[in-house]
């Protein structure tokens, strides 16, 4: 029988989580069980042909349920037999909170527990108001910490997390799916995605644009994504009278098409005032298998997601004037455009292919169960 390891997420699971369902999916050596509490439908069918077990399938009162189990009371037997058939060797849940969760599940089937932060649910200010004396707890008896990036595992590291249960661990993508060839559009192109909240840092965006106008008039912007912030970007740009389409949300897939035909991925990130970081950044890994050069800001974590001067151009956090400059030479050098776009390839190839980091990822689960 194939070794099996619950994958869990509070809520199965959100379009935007296809790091989530690609790990699973591809371990080469084990089956992946997906468990949570609940269904969000924008992104369930990613695992719909895997295993799966959600609490509000076996609960006729789901919500009492969860509190039962987040009180360490006995769970709803149904849902924990419906685990248990696959005899899991241990649990790996994502992000912070749903570690929480996910100890007390833990508990109940007498497993290990492995979870992997990813950024805001560790950079956030307030998150590590909140936690206090949780925190500790969660550290103490969490078998591991994976952290996403260097970055965010120093953030782990600061919040008191044990050196001896933190391992940095890189996720990856699954390039099976990045095959398009590179297609540029006729006419200047930049592509944004992202939510449209403060730590994307889309209005230095649409400065650099303003800048950019008198030098390149037929430029255009897309912008892919959702959010607060929609409202002010989108009056903004009206008053700039800017070339930028607001796309709304895109399938991945559309996301691929996207990337494959803009002349550059620009995605500004900063850090927020609530301390909210990029823990990595996907996308970006994205754009480069898709031979797609990247500008954007140091930041966080996403330093590590791409070879700044190899593969992206970066300044400083809020330089508009940096950014400017560097959509330009971008922009303007056609040959220096391919250049770095065959080293982005080369780059997610040998350090982001999710199936050699799923193998990986397989050796530490092994040190654990």
């Amino acid at each position: 029988m194939t070794p099996s390891v619950v994958i869990f997420r509070k809520r199965l699971l959100s379009y935007s989580e296809t790091f989530i369902a690609d790990q699973g999916l591809l371990l080469p050596g084990m089956q992946a069980v997906f468990c949570g509490f609940g269904e969000d439908t924008s992104g369930l069918a990613m695992i719909e042909n895997a295993p799966h077990a959600l609490l509000s399938e076996f609960s006729r009162t789901p919500a009492l349920s969860k509190l039962a189990l987040r009180m360490g009371l006995s769970a709803n037997r149904r849902w924990l037999s419906a685990i248990e058939q696959y005899h899991p060797k241990l649990i790996h849940a994502h992000f912070f909170n749903d570690g929480i969760d996910a100890l007390q599940l833990g508990r109940q089937l007498e497993l290990p527990v492995i979870t992997t932060v990813h950024g805001h649910d560790i950079t956030k200010y307030e998150n590590a108001k909140l936690a206090g004396g949780r925190t500790q707890r969660f550290f103490e008896r969490v078998d591991r910490v994976i952290a996403v990036s260097k970055f965010i595992a120093e953030q782990a590291l600061a919040r008191g997390c044990p050196k001896t249960k933190l391992v940095q661990h890189y996720i990856g993508i699954d390039l099976e799916k990045f095959t398009q060839q590179k297609n540029e559009t006729a006419d200047p192109s930049l592509l944004f995605v992202g939510r449209l909240v403060e730590k994307k840092g889309c209005t230095y965006l649409l400065q650099a644009m303003e800048q950019l106008k008198p030098r390149f008039p037929e430029l255009r912007l897309t912008i892919i994504g959702e959010g607060d912030l929609k409202p002010v970007l989108q009056q903004e740009a009206s008053e700039r009278k800017l070339n930028v389409e607001f796309a709304g949300t895109a399938s991945a897939a559309e996301i691929r098409q996207q990337l494959a035909r803009c002349w550059l991925f620009v995605a500004p990130s900063i850090t927020a005032e609530s301390g909210d970081a990029e823990g990595l950044g996907m996308v970006f890994l994205e754009a480069q298998a898709l031979q797609t050069p990247v500008v954007s800001f140091r930041s966080g974590g996403l330093v590590e997601a791409v070879d700044e001067g190899r593969t992206a151009l970066l300044s400083g956090e809020k330089d508009v004037a940096g950014l400017t400059q560097n959509i330009a030479q971008l922009l303007e050098d056609s040959s220096l455009r391919r250049k770095m776009g065959i080293a982005g390839r080369e780059r997610v190839e040998k350090d982001f292919d999710v199936r050699r980091q799923c193998a990986r990822l397989e050796s530490i689960y092994a040190e654990c169960s």
